[in-house]
């Protein structure tokens, strides 16, 4: 059994039977939750037999990186691979003394938005616990030693609401290192995700890819919106609760000639208005190969968008994607081998 996927809590129970001192179970889940053991061996203060007698029962595996791919913004793509040969990609992005990690939920994504690789391939397999926590280990581990302050985003491959029993459970592990308020859950609009993340006793921040102002448009782009409608999901948003100061995030790809005019930009601002939120306007990540018809709008026309937004006093962010000379940008992530670029 992997414990990487298991809480502190739940390691020490599994453990009752194998520790000889209770305080042991606790010791073990220190050394692999705050110290980052990788092995038993290196449980230094834990005795020799106990150790080997672990190493029967469970195991500490991560996923291998097969690869590392680093952009010129300082932002590295990594490539993961599990035991099953299934491959998943994230990506990092230090910033000074702090940085974002980028997690996948998914292997691929079923979800189908016409703007996205990962749509693009098609379906892949649930990730498990201890494979997001891996992938979170083994990214957090590569950062310089001067950030201190890490946040964590599940925008990587997949549709983090179709995967929540897993999800659940890596949340639980990573509270232990991550405050809930520096994690937040992108869902393109999964109602019944929305309202069992609604329930957590512990709540990450929630964000919502809403990329079109009216059905017609965004099940066009968006075909999981003919199965929850556009009415449905922003009644769902506006009963999810919020802690003191937080906000729902909205995430908005402009498509040239889409979704990109004044107009859109006052039915957005019509459509969220009441919800504590904030706006990310992303000007589409450009792919020849899957989408080569949909363009990234001029600046000129992402500057009007967004300053449209802020007339009507929304909080907006215009997000140019880090990572786009490695495919690591929003939407560009496809869990394949590249061209090695980084060591």
């Amino acid at each position: 059994m992997n414990l990487l996927g298991k809480t502190s809590v739940e390691i020490a129970d599994l453990l009752k039977n194998t520790v000889d001192r209770p305080f042991r179970g606790r010791q073990v889940a220190g050394w692999i939750h705050q110290r980052d053991a990788q092995t038993f061996e290196k449980m230094s203060d834990i005795p020799k037999s106990l150790r080997t007698a672990l190493a029967v029962d469970f195991t500490l595996a991560e996923p291998k990186v097969l690869e590392r791919a680093v952009s010129s913004d300082g932002s590295t793509k990594y490539l993961f691979e599990s035991e099953d040969g299934a491959t998943v990609e994230g990506v990092s992005m230090p910033d000074g003394g702090k940085a974002t990690l980028c997690l996948s939920s998914q292997t691929g994504c079923a979800v189908g938005c016409t703007f996205c690789v990962t749509g693009a391939l098609g379906a892949g397999r649930n990730l498990r616990a201890d494979e997001m926590v891996g992938h979170y280990r083994l990214m957090r581990r590569d950062l310089p030693e001067e950030v201190e302050r890490v946040n964590l985003v599940f925008m990587g491959m997949g549709e983090p609401m179709l995967n929540t029993t897993a999800l659940g459970q890596a949340l639980g592990v990573l509270y232990e290192r991550v405050s809930p308020k520096r994690i937040t859950i992108s869902t393109a609009g999964i109602i019944p995700g929305i309202q069992w993340m609604a329930t957590l006793a512990k709540r990450p921040k929630l964000a919502v890819s809403l990329n079109a102002p009216d059905q017609q448009r965004r099940q066009e782009i968006m075909p999981i919106t003919r199965r929850y409608p556009l009415d449905q999901l922003m009644a769902a948003v506006r009963a999810f609760p919020l802690e003191r100061g937080r906000r729902i995030t909205f995430e908005y790809v402009l498509i040239k000639d889409f979704n990109d005019q004044i107009a859109d930009a006052r039915l957005v601002a019509r459509l969220i208005e009441g919800i504590p939120s904030k706006i990310n306007v992303i000007p589409l990540n450009e792919d020849m190969a899957h989408f080569p018809e949909l363009r990234q709008p001029s600046k000129e026309i992402v500057d009007s968008f967004a300053r449209t937004l802020r007339d009507a006093g929304r909080v907006v962010t215009v997000r140019w994607s880090k990572g786009a000379d490695v495919a690591a940008a929003c939407g560009q992530l496809k869990g394949r081998s590249t061209v090695r670029i980084g060591p």
